[in-house]
């Protein structure tokens, strides 16, 4: 991970969690709206019964234009996915995708047909004459029958996912309100970076990002591959090399065929020379015998070993013979290398095997010769027909070089949250801003911390600057410091950023604040189709308490549903604090059809009142309850959601038995209602 030894950072806004927060109004005011209605009647005629035409569908990332027109495509009992016999060749893998995910979402089986279109049909096709769409953008077209037209399959995959999150978002799972819409993404890449050298994540892990990406429109998936905790890919020359998690031929070849059936490209990254302690493990000639080069100031850097002896041809060859095996495992148009962490210029200039190669070579600074090497695997990435891509590294904080990186290598930019300074000398960049799209939840976990996203700042404020060059956007997730939580940890930590770049990097009409947009993002889920939604807040209130601190501070009960996650209810401090249980009821505003609920721990970086031990209830009336969840839940700041046998009711109620240190508080920022849909057709979800 960059950047933290930095002597200064710019002060930071709080603002910001990574919180499942509510569901709010789920329409949005889109760019383009309807025509204009009709003359309205004069005060003798009789107001006429019309429809109203329909707002633009919520989804995440929103769509760019939309024209509402009145009334609803239904799904029928012979709906059917169809493609021309034209163009079998070249939509059917999506169209089969397509089908087997709607199929799962609704419970019965769509299936792949060509033919003339009928009501309740979906018409697949890569030919448009829609000249502004350009490689992923797409129309879609609500009538009797359902029509995603695009320029190129990806196009057509990205409308189909519209129309899966549109269906989820309908509570039986069967409408699409008829329009128009005109789709297309800002930015060209739209990327998650995730470190699986430090944690390993096996395969099952990585295609449900690969899936929850392509729901999201992000298309780049960047795997850091080494790093100090270990090397994660298996090779046939160097077999010891690999740690004993990692990946074999046949697992990226399963997880790249995954990632093109839903559009997503996966860019590998060896990092090099820096963060080599395995590769230097593996063979101890690889390493510096300076200490000031062999040791390293980042995490894992103690232990030496740190930075390839790229002054030795042993290292130079052993190097280029890894890659030849590794650079053809990968489809991907793009082959990262890394280049960051290298000791600074005191370190270099400390250690004499690398200042007497420097003189030998006629270099002018210690620097140039990793410029120089950056550039020799550039030209090996090139003839595999690749694009070399690397961080940012030779020019920060001070550092000298009289060479530059060749001007077709892409850099990940991440030290401004302006790129143009790299994009202006003529580099290809992807934009990985430090302080503003760096996840690294073990360093920070709470607002105002390195690692942090500030989700409010970055999807309000944050201009995401696009000059010429810069190719798009990128969150980095760090493994740091954390190298032993679970995947979910992480993802608690990472979820909201990933939301929020998808939805800006896309570039739509946004909401009005970020806390809006979640609640749009929970009322749509996740692509699972078993996956619950989120009950939407805004017809929710609380009906009864039985402690709540307003005095010393404003935590309310009415906070858990203000959808603000920096505000929490509180049991009162004083006179003298009640012991446990404490409880808080609500009123839905109706009878849903319940099956879960979140729970958001207080997001401050206080644990006062965190709940330990719970029991859930639910009622009709809001007298007469019945228990359907009891339980414990970890002592951390990440939330816990639990699930219970769906049930109908209208009253929901919390008790928390006990506190995670034992004492007498009870806290919560946000308590969120699941819900799942009836489907038609009598099927009704788990």
């Amino acid at each position: 991970m960059k950047g933290l030894t930095r002597q200064t950072r710019r002060p930071r806004r709080t603002t910001l969690t990574l919180t499942a927060l509510a569901v709010g109004a789920l329409l949005l005011p889109l760019v383009a709206t309807s025509p204009s209605m009709a003359a309205a009647p004069g005060p003798q005629d009789p107001a006429p019964r019309t429809r109203a035409v329909n707002p633009a569908p919520a989804v995440l990332p929103s769509l760019q234009e939309w024209q509402g027109g009145r009334g609803h495509w239904r799904l029928t009992g012979s709906s059917r996915i169809l493609v021309s016999r034209a163009e079998a060749a070249e939509l059917t893998e999506t169209a089969r995708t397509f089908a087997a995910d709607l199929s799962a979402l609704l419970g019965r089986t769509i299936p792949v047909a060509s033919g003339s279109a009928r009501p309740g049909d979906v018409v697949l096709t890569a030919h448009t004459d829609d000249p502004g769409l350009d490689t992923e953008g797409y129309r879609l077209t609500s009538a009797a029958a359902l029509t995603i037209e695009a320029p190129t399959p990806t196009g057509v995959f990205y409308g189909t996912q519209t129309v899966q999150q549109i269906l989820k978002a309908d509570p039986r799972r069967a409408r699409v309100p008829k329009g128009t819409a005109r789709d297309w993404p800002r930015m060209g890449q739209r990327a998650q970076m995730l470190d699986v050298g430090r944690k390993f994540y096996p395969v099952s892990y990585l295609k449900s990002q690969i899936r929850l990406m392509a729901w999201q429109k992000l298309n780049t998936f960047h795997l850091h591959l080494t790093d100090w905790r270990g090397f994660r890919i298996r090779t046939e020359k160097f077999p010891e090399l690999a740690a004993k998690e990692s990946y074999s031929a046949a697992d990226l070849r399963e997880l790249q065929d995954y990632a093109r059936r839903y559009h997503v490209e996966i860019i590998p990254e060896v990092d090099l020379p820096g963060h080599a302690t395995p590769i230097t493990a593996y063979d101890p000639r690889l390493r510096f015998s300076c200490p000031s080069m062999d040791k390293a100031q980042w995490p894992g850097g103690e232990q030496g070993g740190w930075t390839l002896d790229i002054t030795k041809e042993h290292t130079r060859r052993f190097v280029h013979d890894l890659l030849e095996e590794i650079i053809p495992m990968f489809d991907s148009r793009y082959f990262h290398v890394g280049g960051d962490e290298i000791g600074y210029d005191n370190a270099k200039n400390a250690c004499p095997e690398l200042v007497a190669y420097q003189k030998e070579r006629g270099f002018e600074h210690p620097g140039d010769v990793f410029v120089d090497f950056l550039n020799t695997l550039n030209r090996q990435v090139r003839s595999h027909g690749k694009t070399t891509e690397a961080w940012e590294w030779w020019n920060v904080y001070g550092q000298k070089s009289s060479i530059a990186p060749d001007k077709n290598i892409v850099i990940d930019t991440w030290v401004s949250d302006d790129p143009s300074a790299l994009a202006d000398q003529g580099y290809r960049v992807v934009a990985t801003p430090e302080q503003r799209l760096y996840v690294s939840p073990g360093f920070g976990r709470k607002p105002d911390t390195y690692g942090y996203v500030d989700v409010r700042a970055v999807y309000e404020d944050y201009t995401f600057p696009t000059p010429d060059n810069v190719s798009g956007y990128k969150v980095a997730r760090w493994s740091d410091k954390a190298e032993e939580q679970s995947p979910e940890w992480f993802d608690f930590f990472a979820r909201r950023p990933l939301q929020v770049l998808a939805e800006r990097a896309w570039g739509g009409p946004r909401s009005a604040t970020v806390w809006e947009f979640f609640a749009r993002a929970d009322a749509i889920g996740g692509p699972s189709p078993d996956e619950p939604t989120a009950l939407p807040k805004s017809g929710m209130r609380v009906t009864s308490v039985d402690s709540e601190e307003t005095v010393a501070e404003k935590a309310a009960a009415a906070n858990v549903l203000d959808d603000d996650p920096y505000t929490h209810w509180h049991t009162a401090y004083s006179p003298a604090p009640a012991a446990p249980p404490h409880e808080i009821t609500v009123d839905t505003g109706g009878h849903h059809r319940l099956s879960g609920f979140r729970y958001l721990p207080r997001q401050d970086g206080g644990a006062n009142g965190r709940v330990r031990d719970y029991e859930f209830s639910v009622s009709d009336n809001g007298r007469t309850w019945r228990t359907v969840a009891t339980g414990s839940f970890a002592d951390d700041q990440t939330e816990k959601e639990v699930t219970f046998k769906t049930t109908a009711a209208r009253h929901i109620r919390f008790r928390a038995l006990s506190a995670t240190n034992d004492g007498p508080f009870t806290s919560m920022a946000e308590l969120t209602v699941l819900q799942v849909p009836a489907l038609p057709g009598g099927h009704r979800t788990p």
